[in-house]
């Protein structure tokens, strides 16, 4: 059995060795310029979300469109639309108020799955002023921070995102630090 493997092991490496080949090419395209296929830079997606607690609580849902500059450089634009239903008690009761509004992102990854994101955003927010009468405020918003991103199969993605709003207001649905998570996919 020893002779065996004393001879079949330099055959088969010998065998390996002087079949591989090696394959160059050459390919003169003279004046042709080469067209490079990048893979469409636009993507969408988007996250639903929410909150409750008590006497009452929040839903919220923002889809996305953005655009990535580069693989690593990432813009965008996003919708917001949050209903939300509190129990104030006494003489107030039971109040639901619609938000609603825009925001312009950028976003830069890095080590491949870290990203920081700053986020602007304008809201028309709803509250009331008495028990029988609500009235809107458009307020600002900066969000500032990062999350993780995580390629999921060929075109999909999920992120998880920490932000701080920066112009947080009393009239902000928002209380600091604001939790996102979010999908989205390359079209």
């Amino acid at each position: 059995m020893k002779s065996l493997n004393k001879i079949f092991f330099p055959v088969l490496i010998s065998f390996m060795f002087f079949s591989s080949t090696a394959y160059s090419q050459y390919q003169n395209l003279g004046n042709v310029q080469r067209s490079e296929t990048r893979p469409n830079p636009w993507f969408v997606g988007g996250m639903i979300g929410g909150s409750f607690s008590n006497t009452g609580g929040s839903f919220e849902i923002s889809p996305l469109v953005g655009y990535k500059v580069t693989d690593d450089f990432h813009v965008g634009s996003r919708l917001t639309y949050i209903y939300s239903s509190y129990d104030y008690g006494g003489y107030i009761g039971k109040k639901s108020f619609n938000d609603y509004g825009g925001s312009l992102f950028a976003r830069h990854k890095f080590l491949n799955m870290l990203f920081a994101h700053v986020e602007y955003e304008v809201l028309s927010v709803e509250y009331f002023v008495d028990q029988s009468q609500t009235s809107r405020r458009t307020i600002n918003n900066l969000f500032v921070g990062g999350g993780l991103f995580q390629q999921m199969g060929g075109r999909g993605f999920a992120t998880v995102a920490i932000l701080y709003n920066v112009l947080e207001s009393e009239y902000s649905p928002y209380s600091n630090p604001v939790i996102r998570i979010g999908f989205g996919v390359g079209l």
